[in-house]
């Protein structure tokens, strides 16, 4: 089996590790290949890692299994889908990866809070609907969306973000809502509900600075608290990733640097 220790250069740096590298080829082939019938232990197989350790590796460097990650991407394009398209349900369940329709729909609602044939009304109805309050309207009377945006590092390349929203400032079991990110940018977290919550933006990084040995490091970043309620929309906010050594990020100790609100725009 693979070594997943962290290995320092010369000056200190924390350098690429085989687990990191195992990890950023599996979320490029994810986002790849969604659709195709992907199971856990075919991916651990794949890069050398047992079922157990990857996903407690993946775990800790994109701050969600594998499973919910996988099911992030997959629901991206269901909902893009569901907006754009004539696909009826069924269909859309075939096309992002689930063989039933039933497990689909499940899923997408404790992902999202409604069901996709809500989200397809809503849309339907209002484009906007589901991605932020109508003007003119008067005072929001659902759960409502949280809009961002996740800045790279200066010197890091970023690719695939995962955003997520957990009650406390690390993300500690399962997400109350989430999306993936083709790279860091702007995203969406629909049908906010009311509650104190905090946003976490994990990514694995490609170091491109001059003077810096290439290679894949973890990226973290967060925003919060945030008090979202049915009766206010809520502020933009702007999520800053910074670098972060594997061994903090094992211990649940890096989330927590970088949690400061910061002012969206700035």
């Amino acid at each position: 089996m693979r070594s997943s220790l962290t290995v320092f250069s010369d000056e200190g740096e924390v350098m690429e590790t085989a687990i990191t590298r195992a990890v950023v080829h599996v979320v490029t082939d994810m986002h790849h290949n969604f659709r195709e019938d992907l199971t856990i232990d075919d991916i651990a197989q794949a890069v050398g890692f047992s079922r157990f350790h990857f996903t407690r590796e993946f775990t800790h460097l994109m701050g969600v299994s594998p499973r919910r990650f996988l099911r992030a991407i997959r629901f991206e394009e269901a909902k893009r889908l569901l907006s754009d398209s004539q696909l009826n349900i069924a269909e859309i369940s075939y096309t992002v990866g689930y063989s039933s329709v039933g497990t689909f729909s499940s899923c997408f609602k404790s992902c999202t809070g409604i069901t996709p044939s809500a989200y397809r009304q809503l849309r339907s109805a209002d484009p906007l609907a589901a991605t932020g309050p109508r003007e003119g309207v008067g005072a929001p009377t659902a759960p409502m969306p949280l809009h961002g945006h996740v800045q790279a590092p200066a010197v890091d390349q970023s690719g695939v973000v995962f955003v997520g929203l957990f009650p406390a400032p690390f993300p500690q079991g399962h997400p109350v809502r989430c999306t993936v990110l083709p790279r860091p940018g702007a995203f969406v977290l629909d049908n906010v509900p009311p509650g104190s919550w905090h946003v976490l933006a994990h990514s694995v990084t490609q170091r491109t600075g001059e003077g810096h040995q290439a290679g894949h490091l973890p990226a973290v970043g967060g925003f919060g608290p945030i008090t979202a309620s049915v009766d206010r929309a809520l502020e933009p906010v702007v999520i800053r990733l910074y670098r972060a050594n594997p061994a903090t990020l094992r211990s649940g100790s890096a989330t927590h640097r970088g949690l400061l609100p910061a002012q969206a725009g700035s």
